[in-house]
């Protein structure tokens, strides 16, 4: 009947601009209602009858500046988040462990762990009840249910994702396909839970934290021991659902080359990522053929890894620099061809080694063959705190439902 779709049409309209006010809010350090009103292009009344009801809900509150007290006059009036009030909950799930951190809305680590799953490997049940056991021992350690609001829990893990449904579909060996992690989490801890894939809560953290109101055309690119992206579309307000992950560590490279734990052979990962480098530098590893690398391990093999033959490539060991920029080279193409494909308008990376000033310069050097070097900017997002992705997505998601649990 017409009556009730208008009722949902206005109950929308509501929740948008109730969205909208609240990641202005968020995005500033104190904004005036009329400030919001010029910005959203929405009527003084329709903004004091909206941020009413939020400061009622104590979701925001009313700040008076300094300046404005000594003022004679009407005062301005600023309005905050009340970032204290809220906690979101992340959890980051990889190959062999997950990591678990909870923040409040000024980013504030309230508690964070981490724990290995070798002993269970591949087994979905085991690791999300031990997820959901660490989570709730937590909240009752840290007394979170009776001090704070926990908005929920957001969780990412590797490979593909169905967001919507809240299906792990295949994690590339995490654990089994199609793995109903949202119901699952959602049984045992009674808190809201979404579910996202690792690149796409880290490109979503990297936005969120960054206060970036619009990431439009963002390529997000992450480096490690696997190599993934994630893409967000242009469009005038970013949903946490419109970041979809792009298989960069997947394209073929090599249709002769090594096989991929994804099936296929010669997968950028099988060349670029960290395994290979490490392979390959412990193949040709020896006193007489990589004398500074020997030194730098003590002469022990075992003792190889990523930073290692950095340091020995930085003090020119050949089979470090053969080897490395090597994987650089097709590291490189395959950005190039990603962007001549998807044109993004922003290009970050993110990782542990691009904190290291010489290996940025690798990078850097590679990109610059392709002339795009211009076009990357690198994370300020630490890769220590993966977590923090999973949790801002919770934020947002509080967020863009008018922050209403």
């Amino acid at each position: 009947m017409e009556p009730n779709t208008n009722g949902i049409n206005m109950l929308d309209v509501k929740k948008n601009n109730r969205s909208s006010i609240i990641n202005l809010i968020h995005q500033s350090n104190g904004i005036s209602r009329k400030e919001i009103a010029d910005e959203l292009g929405l009527t003084p009344a329709a903004i004091t009858l909206i941020t009413n009801d939020l400061v009622q809900e104590n979701l925001i509150f009313e700040t008076v500046p300094k300046e404005s007290v000594k003022r004679k006059g009407r005062k301005q009036v600023l309005l905050n988040i009340n970032r204290s009030a809220y906690v979101s909950i992340g959890v980051y799930i990889s190959l062999h462990h997950f990591s678990i951190i909870a923040i409040d809305l000024t980013n504030r680590v309230i508690f964070q762990d981490q724990q290995f799953t070798d002993d269970c490997y591949q087994q979905s049940t085991i690791i999300l009840s031990r997820i959901a056991k660490t989570i709730l021992d937590k909240i009752a350690l840290y007394d979170l249910s009776r001090k704070q609001t926990i908005l929920g829990v957001g969780v990412c893990v590797h490979g593909i994702v169905d967001t919507a449904a809240g299906i792990s579909t295949d994690s590339y060996g995490t654990w089994e396909k199609n793995v109903d992690v949202v119901n699952i989490l959602q049984q045992q801890l009674s808190l809201p839970v979404i579910l996202t894939n690792n690149i796409c809560a880290l490109a979503h953290g990297e936005a969120f934290l960054s206060k970036t109101k619009t990431p439009n055309d963002m390529l997000f690119i992450k480096y490690g021991p696997g190599i993934g992206a994630a893409k967000v579309n242009s469009k005038k307000n970013i949903s946490v659902f419109d970041y979809h992950a792009t298989e960069l560590g997947h394209l073929i490279m090599d249709p002769h080359g090594k096989p991929c734990i994804c099936g296929k052979q010669g997968c950028l990962e099988t060349i670029s990522g960290y395994r290979n480098i490490e392979q390959e530098v412990s193949a040709l590893y020896s006193k007489t053929n990589t004398p500074i690398l020997y030194s730098l391990t003590q002469g022990k093999k075992e003792n190889i890894n990523m930073e290692i033959i950095l340091q020995a490539y930085n003090h020119n060991e050949r089979v470090a620099q053969v080897v490395i920029d090597r994987a650089m080279y097709y590291f490189s193409l395959a950005i190039c061809n990603t962007i001549q494909l998807l044109r993004p308008k922003q290009l970050v990376l993110y990782g542990t080694l691009f904190e290291n000033t010489s290996f940025r310069k690798i990078v850097v050097k590679n990109l610059s063959a392709h002339s795009i070097a211009d076009k990357v900017s690198f994370s300020d997002f630490t890769p220590r705190q993966q977590a923090l992705g999973p949790a801002t997505v919770m934020t947002a998601y509080f967020f863009e439902n008018g922050g209403i649990l």
